[in-house]
This record gives C-alpha cells, sequence and structure tokens, in this order.
C-alpha cells in the first residue's frame, strides 16, 4: 500500500500546475476558463421562430449584459466570442430586413468574422443526404434537419455572462 501511495504522489508531481494568469498583456489564456458539460443538439427548421422579423425570439439569445466581462486581479474586460458571433448573425438578420445605406461593412465584417469561427469549430457532425431533382440532374441535397451535434451547453455560458458583466469604464 505505502508504494502506491508513493508512485501516486510521484505522479501527481509530474503533472503540470495549472497556470496562474496576471490578466496583462498578453498574458491570459486563450478562452474562458469556465467548463462547459457537452450536450447534444438535434437540428431543427426552427419555423415558425426565428425568422428575419422576429426580433423577440433573436433577443432571447443574448445575455442580460452586453457580453463582456471582467477577468483577473485587475478586472480586465473581455468579450466573449460566443456574443460576438451572435451578434454578427444579427447583423446578418437585421441587414436583409433594413437593407440600409452604410450597413455592408458591418455586415461584411461579421460575414468575415462568422467564416473564422465556423473554420475553427470545423464540425464533424454527419447531415443525410436528401438528393433531389436540379435542372433535371440529381445533386446531393442536405438540410441538416435531424442532425445531432455534440455541442457545449451555451446555457450555461449565457448565466456565467449574466452574472459577470464587466464594469463600467474608467478613463485610462
Amino acid at each position: 500500500m505505502t508504494f502506491i501511495l508513493y508512485l501516486l504522489n510521484a505522479l501527481e508531481a509530474m503533472l503540470p500546475t495549472e497556470h496562474q494568469y496576471t490578466y496583462v498583456e498578453d498574458d491570459f489564456p486563450s478562452q474562458l476558463p469556465l467548463r462547459l458539460p457537452s450536450v447534444g443538439l438535434a437540428l431543427a427548421n426552427g419555423a415558425p421562430h426565428f425568422s428575419l422579423y422576429a426580433d423577440d425570439d433573436w433577443g432571447t439569445l443574448f445575455p442580460e449584459s452586453d457580453g463582456f466581462t471582467d477577468l483577473g486581479p485587475n478586472k480586465r474586460t473581455f468579450l466573449i466570442s460566443f456574443v460576438h458571433q451572435l451578434h454578427c448573425l444579427d447583423v446578418f438578420r437585421v441587414g436583409f430586413v433594413t437593407n440600409r445605406t452604410g450597413f455592408a461593412h458591418h455586415v461584411e465584417h461579421c460575414l468575415r468574422y462568422m467564416r473564422q469561427a465556423v473554420l475553427c469549430y470545423a464540425d464533424t457532425t454527419l447531415e443525410v443526404d436528401h438528393p433531389g431533382l436540379l435542372d433535371g440532374k440529381w445533386e446531393h441535397a442536405a438540410n441538416g434537419v435531424g442532425s445531432v451535434h455534440r455541442c457545449k451547453d451555451w446555457t450555461v455560458l449565457r448565466e456565467y455572462m449574466d452574472e459577470h458583466p464587466a464594469g463600467p469604464i474608467e478613463q485610462r
């Protein structure tokens, strides 16, 4: 038994210690230090919710705060990418609805941002092929409805953001 305890202590000593970040300059983690449980999400067509004109439905996705949170001993403020990604989806939606002049630069930024987020996640969920005729030729097609994705529980993240909003901006 003593030998087993010795081995366990030796193995524990070999494990790297958790880095304590200062949150000064570049010394901060790349991700929010919050463990999100994995959940399954079966995609659905979503109708009638989340249409282009459903401002209230889209509003339910956002945290009560603005998505910024303070971290570290000096309360350095960060935006959570999840909120930026939701914001960009909403920008696309509002852009389609309003088609305002001067809105193109924001849509363009969000389109580029969302492209990178999709590439970063590289979702490998399989979606069933539903072939169909297009111009007299059979083509592969998929709508994703019913596919179950391995996801992080975004409601845990939203709850965290609601409980840890960034403080007011101070003059530096």
